[in-house]
């Protein structure tokens, strides 16, 4: 049988994972909010893609080999920090948004809709 002190610090534990936010959570709640919702569910299934096929790597046995190979895992490192840098460079280089650049016309001089 479980201790009951055992017990009750699992339960604490999974109510704290459940309850607080992750920052994959995070990241959904804010594309949605910034974006809009197509971009949320978007942002959504690719966690969930991401989350499916580091268990399915973890259930063959790759994440293991991947864990035991320190020159593989360097692999995997140096792969994910070019990654990084390409997204980087790329962020830099793509041309602002027009509401970033300054060109969009203000609240105020878009009418409003109403008819005098």
């Amino acid at each position: 049988m479980i201790d009951p002190a055992t017990l009750i610090t699992y339960v604490a534990v999974v109510f704290g994972f459940v309850f607080i936010p992750g920052p994959a959570t995070l990241l959904t709640v804010a594309r949605a909010t910034s974006s809009g919702t197509k971009i949320g569910i978007t942002t959504g299934a690719g966690v969930a893609a991401g989350d499916v096929i580091h268990t399915i790597m973890a259930i063959v046995g790759i994440s293991a080999i991947i864990a035991a190979s320190a020159t593989l895992f360097s692999i995997v490192k140096y792969i994910g920090a070019a990654y990084l840098l390409y997204l980087g460079i790329r962020a830099m280089l793509e041309k602002a948004p027009a509401w970033r650049a300054g060109r969009c016309p203000s609240r105020r001089a878009r009418p409003s809709g109403r008819r005098s």
